[in-house]
């Protein structure tokens, strides 16, 4: 039995969801007859181009009347639907991809056709062609025999040569919104006869990420034990864990309940869900709260500030999975994200000013990239009652820079220095001056500004700021990921230059030789 996803192919493009765009220019070509000689369709995979594709070969060989084409029920469109139509060819390109291939193609496409009509030549994946393949076709493409039509389908247009993008119409096909994929997912459900739960639909539609075909594979698992679809069903069915638990989970994070939080994850762990699993979908949450705020609809009593910290913390810490994926790491981002609710966020984020408005000496409003000079902390209303204080640590902007009355904006954001003063009674109203010259460094900063694979070069590394040197060291079990980042060092180098000056040096050691310094 074909699955879900091959029987509820469209066979008009009515029946096309989305991609309007497309399928308002194709209809109009095909039913003036300026259908082109060769066209390119692209996007993400599973939102239509392969159909769209077998929907236009239908169309130029469709027995209906002009303004019906294709109608799906004559002898020709089912046969280019059963893929046996003698005059649609589909090729892989991943498959036929060298030049001999290209060439056997080019001698097949001076054949006549079998029925008398159009023939069409599908080439799925085409950014597989190699260079020299994609040159064979060139002219073939270009000046293609008398009825004879090519469409190429590809995810990565930018790896198909210039020469052909400008032999095709090139149509860039769309992800599919959440609403359009519940729209079919809830008529598939109706025609199987089975009851399905919006809220499980939305889920479906979620989890595709905008592709139809993903969400009919994910549908026809759900569908296929003939119970109703509820949300339960479709979080066990992709290894989610269940909402409400994940909204109690934020609950937890927004109240301060530390306790209650650790408690949910590891419930949730012992349940056998991922701690990886777990922070990522706490994240979506949580973006999902921003949303429903940003909305005018909010369910989670914090403001964008405090939702965006706690975003920031969590996809910080997802590096951590990568080397353990256990309940640890999970607790440990998860206190991490509570202590970027209190402030104690790192430098880079917290240099913005907490107030709507930037102060006047901020210029146009740019977003300062480097902390400022850091200054002591006021002495906590827990300290002036007489009660031994939590250590503070500096802020990252001065006080003129807080918002009024905002508690956060003071709070700690970084280990404080030996040599600062901790308590303003103390300090007096003149201040000690920081000696000329001297720098802070946040090797968080560095790495939030690092792209993706320096990071992941990083990962393994132990990292030191002793004065103004930089120590990075690797265990001989990371051999590679040193030779790596000896070779991005000048980048290293210029991450740590924008974050804090031309005043540190780079000391790299690990297997395979001595300290390298920059």
């Amino acid at each position: 039995m074909s699955a879900l996803y091959q029987r509820a192919r469209p066979v008009t493009f009515e029946e096309v969801v989305g991609q309007d765009h497309v399928k308002d220019v194709l209809t109009a070509a095909i039913r003036r007859g300026r259908v082109g000689h060769a066209y390119l369709f692209s996007g993400p995979r599973g939102v239509g181009k392969t159909t769209s594709a077998r929907l236009l070969a239908m169309a130029v060989n469709c027995e209906a009347g002009e303004g019906e084409r294709p109608c799906g029920v004559c002898e020709s469109c089912r046969l280019v639907q059963a893929g046996s139509h003698p005059d649609v060819i589909e090729l892989d390109a991943a498959s036929n991809n060298s030049v001999d291939d290209v060439r056997e193609l080019r001698e097949r496409t001076l054949l006549s056709s079998l029925r008398g009509g159009t023939r069409v030549w599908i080439l799925d994946e085409a950014h597989m062609l190699s260079k020299a393949a994609a040159n064979a076709l060139l002219k073939t493409l270009e000046e293609p025999p008398p009825s004879l039509l090519f469409v190429l389908a590809t995810t990565e247009p930018e790896r198909l040569p210039p020469t052909v993008l400008s032999r095709c119409q090139h149509f860039r096909f769309r992800r599919l919104t959440d609403a359009e994929i519940v729209g079919k997912l809830a008529r598939l459900s109706a025609a199987a006869g089975v009851a399905a739960e919006t809220s499980a639909l939305q889920l479906v539609a979620r989890s595709a990420d905008g592709g139809m075909r993903d969400a009919e594979s994910l549908l026809d698992r759900l569908l296929a034990g003939g119970e109703s679809i509820t949300l339960r069903r479709a979080e066990d069915a992709l290894g989610l864990p269940p909402h409400e638990r994940l909204r109690a989970m934020a609950g937890a994070l927004a109240e301060g309940d530390l306790q209650g939080l650790l408690e949910q994850a590891s419930v949730l762990y012992r349940a056998g869900f991922a701690p990886r699993t777990l922070a990522e979908q706490l994240a979506r949450t949580l973006r999902d709260a921003l949303h429903a705020r940003l909305g005018g609809t909010p369910w989670l009593e914090l403001g964008e500030d405090d939702l965006l910290r706690l975003l920031h913390a969590l996809d910080d810490e997802q590096e951590r999975f990568v080397r353990h994926d256990d309940l640890y790491s999970l607790e440990v981002a998860l206190i991490k994200a509570r202590n970027a609710l209190r402030g104690n966020v790192p430098a880079a984020f917290a240099a913005r000013p907490a107030s709507d408005e930037l102060p006047a000496s901020a210029g146009t409003g740019a977003v300062p990239q480097a902390p400022a000079p850091q200054v002591p902390v006021a002495r906590s209303a827990t300290a002036q009652a007489g009660r031994a204080p939590e250590e503070p640590a500096p802020v990252d902007r001065p006080p003129d820079e807080r918002a009024p009355g905002d508690a956060r904006a003071t709070a700690p954001a970084q280990p404080r220095r030996a040599a600062e003063p901790i308590d303003a009674a103390d300090a007096g109203p003149k201040q000690p001056e920081r000696p000329q010259g001297e720098t802070s460094l946040s090797w968080h900063a560095v790495r939030s500004k690092a792209d993706v694979r320096l990071k992941a070069f990083l990962a393994p590394a132990r990292v030191e700021i002793v004065g103004r040197t930089v120590r990075i060291a690797y265990p001989d079990a990371n051999e590679f990921h040193h030779k790596q980042l000896l070779m991005r060092l000048e980048e290293l180098r210029a991450l740590v230059t924008d974050v804090a000056g031309a005043a540190f040096e780079i000391e790299v050691d690990g297997p395979g030789g001595g300290p390298k310094k920059v």
